[in-house]
């Protein structure tokens, strides 16, 4: 199960995190994002427990829980959809003037 973390202080390592989560069950990875170009985190990331009833357990206990002064917050993580729900697409306006009085469906533009 994939966790979102959130709120997270910039002295807190991943390292940490790892140990903190551990003792909840097994963690497959943890991953802090960083800005690419300042190198600085975020203050949110993502956590991967292979264990579903491991994660839970791990949300619940670790969430609110205050680390570094701050109150971190957990919960399961949402994938973001790749297109829009029922596959509705915008469609594109050609605004263009083609300098002519074209008439589309009676009415000249």
């Amino acid at each position: 199960m994939r966790i979102f973390i959130a709120n997270v202080p910039h002295k807190l390592e991943e390292t940490e995190l790892k140990t903190m989560l551990t003792q909840f069950g097994q963690v497959a990875s943890v991953k802090l994002v960083t800005d690419k170009e300042t190198g600085k985190r975020k203050g949110y990331g993502f956590i991967e427990m292979p264990e579903k009833e491991q994660a839970k357990a791990a949300i619940t206990a670790l969430n609110e829980k205050e680390v570094y002064g701050r109150k971190i917050a957990l919960s399961e993580a949402v994938e973001k959809e790749q297109e829009r729900p029922g596959g509705f697409q915008r469609l594109k306006r050609d605004f263009r003037n083609s300098g002519s009085n074209e008439e589309i469906d009676g009415n000249k533009w």
